[in-house]
């Protein structure tokens, strides 16, 4: 995907400039209750944190009772350690023992395993997306990071700078049902891709596309024909007034999250994801835009 020579179609600014990154900012309310949390709570924290093997045997108990030996044989972690886990469990009130001398959590220490696991998938999403982190759109439609644990992230080859780009062609060309907000104009390959299958009925479209984009396509007079035949063969086109805040594709079940550096022919790098919560929530924000974006038609172009 490129740009326009000059400023970006989506907001106008300069082409050089990371136009989709976007920042992550601490509010006044997450400020105040950092300040407020109690050095208890952060040793609670710390302590379930600094312990795979406190984590694993706290999930255990949760979903069961089990005598020593059993959580031993089903974790294979080793008599003394589950010893001292056990009893440390016991003295924070997260474990009991039953009459029949097995050990299972208490409703607190369920609540413990409960709430720590998500923030567990979050973090390992976090470290795992690393700066890509910045630029989800998740302010318009919140989504827990969690759900991209098992996301992948595209970069393109070293020796092929266009290796993303074709393999979202490879999916279009696969798909049925093709959604996204753009705010870049498509590379040729991709945009021929969506105008062939359109034309043939093989692929239904939800598509919202930024003035910037526009303007820049309706000055290629080489395009305009495609994206003529785009819509006049029923492609669902949309126009927003301003930016978007990503490059937001959904592919059938697979949604693909895009960002480019901004200047021209730079490589394309992604998050690929093919969760359903993922693509509920990618299919939430395109709609988002879509419902205050203005219908074009084929004279549009």
């Amino acid at each position: 995907m490129h740009y326009p020579v000059g400023r970006c179609p989506g907001c106008g600014q300069p082409a050089t400039a990371k136009v989709l990154l976007t920042t992550i900012t601490v509010s006044s309310d997450m400020a105040e209750t950092l300040q407020e949390v109690s050095d208890g709570v952060l040793e609670d924290i710390t302590y379930l944190a600094r312990s795979k093997h406190r984590v694993r045997i706290l999930d255990l108990l949760t979903g069961g009772s089990y005598t020593r030996g059993e959580v031993g044989g089903t974790t294979g972690i080793a008599r003394t350690t589950i010893d001292r886990i056990v009893n440390e469990f016991e003295d924070r009130g997260w474990a009991e023992r039953t009459t029949e001398g097995e050990y299972r959590a208490t409703p607190t220490g369920e609540r413990v395993a409960t709430e720590f696991a998500p923030f567990v998938e979050s973090m390992e999403a976090i470290r795992k997306l690393g700066d890509l982190v910045a630029w989800l759109p998740t302010d318009d439609v919140p989504i827990d990071l969690r759900h991209f644990n098992d996301a992948t992230i595209r970069r393109p080859d070293p020796t092929d700078p266009t290796s993303t780009v074709s393999h979202l062609t490879t999916l279009l060309r696969e798909a049925s049902e093709f959604h996204c907000i753009v705010g870049v104009a498509p590379p040729v390959a991709f945009e021929k891709s969506m105008r062939d299958r359109v034309v043939s009925g093989e692929l239904t479209t939800e598509h919202v596309i930024t003035e910037g984009e526009y303007r820049y396509l309706l000055e290629d007079r080489e395009r305009l024909p495609r994206w003529h035949e785009y819509v006049a063969a029923g492609a669902n086109l949309y126009l927003h007034e301003g930016a978007v805040p990503c490059n937001l594709f959904v592919f059938d079940d697979t949604v693909f999250v895009a960002h480019s550096q901004g200047a021209v022919g730079d490589p394309l790098v992604g998050v690929e994801s093919v969760d359903e919560t993922v693509r509920s929530w990618a299919l939430e924000v395109i709609r988002e835009y879509r419902t205050n974006a203005a219908r074009l038609d084929a004279d549009s172009f």
